[in-house]
């Protein structure tokens, strides 16, 4: 059963997504799209790890270069039935190099992607932690709640989007002449709430699998 409430719920959910963060970051005003190195970095090398892509399988595939990725995860699938899998991550660790001298990026938006089915009253919680290993104590987490607040099971595949402020964005280090960028790290999780009584998932069905892409914001130094 679909309930016609749930796309407005999902909306406000996505667009009160708020960043947490942890070490300090560097303030900055607002930049517009033109303002980054041409042509853009490239992704040197890309790995992966957590519960939810693991090694034994083709877990994630990648689309898209530095300034257009997109991940697939195809073992990404949360159950609140099984406590052990209620939740989940993938953290990517993308080597990035070939940048433009004097330049700092970091992550700017984020779109997750996936098929979600919840009881009445059930709930998941998402989180996009983004850091460089070379500042690793600065950390910026977005968290993003999806709700059924209707009397029907939910079914139905979702996109929730959001952003961190210009003050909260986690930059790299400063370019240098070779150009190299930095090790990003971007951490993907779910949460599910749901009693004994409730059915809670996220993750893939026939025709999706949970995906997430993210958007930089660039600055000069």
């Amino acid at each position: 059963m679909r309930a016609s409430t749930f796309l407005p719920i999902l909306a406000a959910a996505a667009s009160s997504a708020l960043p947490t963060t942890s070490g300090s970051s560097s303030s900055s005003s607002s930049l517009t799209p033109r303002d980054a190195p041409s042509p853009p970095p490239r992704i040197a090398s890309i790995s992966y790890s957590g519960s939810g892509c693991p090694s034994s399988a083709p877990a994630v595939d990648r689309t898209g270069g530095f300034d257009d990725i997109s991940l697939r995860l195809n073992s990404f699938e949360a159950r609140s039935s099984s406590p052990a899998d209620s939740t989940i991550n993938c953290q990517a660790h993308l080597s990035i190099a070939g940048s433009a001298a004097g330049w700092q990026v970091g992550i700017k938006d984020v779109s997750v992607n996936g098929h979600l089915v919840l009881d009445p009253g059930a709930s998941l919680d998402y989180y996009v932690t983004s850091f460089w290993s070379e500042s690793a104590e600065k950390t910026v987490t977005i968290r993003g709640s999806l709700d059924n607040t209707g009397s029907g099971r939910l079914s139905q595949d979702v996109t929730a989007r959001s952003t961190v402020p210009d003050a909260q964005v986690v930059y790299s280090p400063c370019t240098g002449a070779k150009g190299t960028v930095g090790l990003l790290n971007v951490n993907f999780r779910v949460a599910l709430q749901a009693d004994g009584a409730q059915y809670a998932y996220f993750g893939k069905d026939t025709d999706t699998a949970a995906s997430e892409s993210w958007s930089y914001v660039w600055r000069r130094c």
